[in-house]
């Protein structure tokens, strides 16, 4: 819905944003690129860190990283580098290196097993 109004708003369309977005009405930002005036939305300080003030749930894997749970999906997500995973420097073909079929694998099963 955001997209398509979006869109119709880009190509001319009257779009009444007030009563789209209720409370949350734009604002106008500043035109002056050095008005320092700031627009970030304040913390307490205290906010929790990692993967749980993402939404993500942290996973017990080597290859994988955090999982995010939607109702009919599961989402993973990881990072592999040479710094994490080492032995990935091994792997090297032509210049480049590649997770071996057996990585892949190993991320099918987990994924599945969820």
């Amino acid at each position: 819905l955001v997209t398509a109004l979006g869109r119709a708003w880009a190509r001319g369309a009257a779009v009444d944003w007030a009563a789209y977005l209720g409370a949350g009405a734009p604002i106008d930002l500043p035109t002056y690129a050095f008005q320092r005036r700031r627009y970030w939305l304040d913390t307490d300080g205290g906010a929790a860190r990692g993967l749980g003030a993402a939404g993500l749930d942290a996973v017990d894997h080597p290859l994988l990283g955090a999982a995010v749970a939607a109702p009919d999906e599961v989402v993973f997500t990881g990072r592999l580098s040479t710094d994490a995973q080492p032995w990935l420097a091994d792997h090297e073909v032509h210049g480049s290196i590649l997770l071996p079929g057996t990585g892949f694998v190993e991320i099918a099963l987990r994924a599945g097993a969820s």
